[in-house]
Parts: C-alpha cells; structure tokens; sequence
C-alpha cells in the first residue's frame, strides 16, 4: 500500500477511485451462550463464534462490529438485526440455520428477510442460509465453531471480498500432497480437512492433519493453516496429489 501511495504521488494522481472497506455486524445468537466471565449453569458453553469471526473479518478487510451474544428472544433478535442492517454493508450471524428443530433465528429472519435456508453437500459446514434485510446482505453460518470457521472461508469471505472490489477473492490455493493417508467414509459430500502444510526440499506443499477433526473441536482446528479439499469417497493414501486452500496467506 506504501508503495501503491508513492506510485501515485510521484504521476500526480489527486483523485484516484477506490472502494471503502465493507462494515460488517457480527454477532452469535443462543441462550445457551456465556460470554461475560461468569461461571457456567448446566447446558450453557462460552461463546466463541464471533469472537473467532471478528478478527476473520478484520483480516479480509472489514470495518466490524462486534455484537456480542443475542438471545434467543423473537423481539430481541429482530431490533438487533433491524439496526444492523440500517447502518452496516452486511451482517453476519452464527447459528440457529440447521433443518429441523423450531428455532428463533429462523422465525426471525423468515419473516423479516428474505432468506434462502441451504444444506450444502460438504463437510464440516452442511447448513448455511444467505438473504437481504432492507437489501442487506445476511450470511447466516452453524452453530458449530468449526463449522462457521470453514463457512465463513467458503463463502462469506469471498463474498464480502468482492463487494469491496477485489480480484482475488478466495484463499491462495495449491496442489499440494499429503504425507499421511487421509481416510473417511463415503457420505455424498466433500470434506474440508483442517490441516498444517509446508513447502519441502522438493519443491512441493506438504500436508498432515492437525488432529482431531469434529465440528465442535476448535482448539485442533487452531493449529491448521490449510484445508485440505478432500472428495467425496474413501479418502486418499499417502503421497496422494491434493487440492489445498492455504488460510495464513491472502491476496
């Protein structure tokens, strides 16, 4: 960016056209969240989805607002989306988008949105919804900490990446190979596995997972900087070509 300033001060360039960064509202939705310190009561857990999604989306270059936890309350949830989408470029929300169960999320923004509710064939991540308030973008992710981490990288970053111009919108990707076998059980979808990768003395970018690979096991999940685009099928045997999306590079 330097750079790009000095190039344009040294050809006179006064005005120059550029796109704003995108302000984003993220927020996670339960009442089984805690995100104040306080000790937990039976069936709650700490809240750590938009604490993971703020820094995500900093990094992409949005401006963000934290919204903390909303509860799960009809009139509640409805005034916080209202507001955001009065005064931000896209919201962003984490959980309450699985098929099935009653749930407020889905109340909500069913009747004040317009929402398209998805069960995408890959693994982590299956559910995901998309829609406008107000002609506001909403990018509804899982509850599951991995689960929203992998959305977000799948389809909400690119997204607001190229709402605010860029070229590149998707993480840097390889061909890669993986030193270990990579297992699974045949289930209709692709796998997304969370791995640590690094280029050789051949030349090449060399993949192992980093362990543990449940939807709900974020600390592994903390140690990979790729993910491995795995088919859908019984996995692949050690020294097996792989399609990797590298996570701690961006355009």
């Amino acid at each position: 960016m330097a750079a790009i300033a000095g190039v344009l001060a040294s050809i006179n360039a006064r005005q120059v056209l550029a796109h704003r960064p995108v302000r984003v509202a993220v927020m996670s939705t339960g009442d089984e969240l805690v995100d104040d310190g306080s000790p937990l009561r039976p069936g709650q857990i700490r809240e750590s989805n938009a604490t993971m999604l703020a820094p995500l989306l900093a990094a992409a270059g949005c401006a963000v607002d934290h919204l903390g936890v909303v509860r799960d309350d009809e009139a509640t949830l409805e005034e916080v989306l209202r507001a955001a989408a009065a005064d931000h470029d896209a919201i962003v929300t984490s959980g309450g988008v699985s098929m099935g169960d009653y749930d407020v999320v889905k109340a909500v923004l069913g009747r004040i949105a317009e929402m398209t509710w998805m069960q995408v064939a890959i693994k982590p991540a299956k559910p995901l919804a998309f829609g406008r308030l107000e002609g506001v973008p909403i990018f509804g992710l899982p509850g599951n900490p991995v689960s929203s981490l992998v959305s977000f990288e799948l389809f909400a970053r690119p997204a607001l990446r190229r709402m605010m111009g860029h070229a590149h919108v998707a993480r840097p990707s390889v061909v890669g190979v993986t030193d270990v076998d990579l297992r699974r059980q045949p289930d209709g979808k692709v796998h997304f596995l969370r791995v640590n990768g690094e280029f050789g003395d051949d030349g090449r970018y060399h993949v192992r997972p980093v362990g543990a690979q449940g939807s709900h096991q974020l600390a592994a999940t903390a140690l990979a900087d790729a993910l491995v685009v795995l088919p859908d099928g019984d996995g692949v045997p050690a020294g097996t070509d792989v399609a990797v999306l590298i996570l701690n590079l961006s355009h």
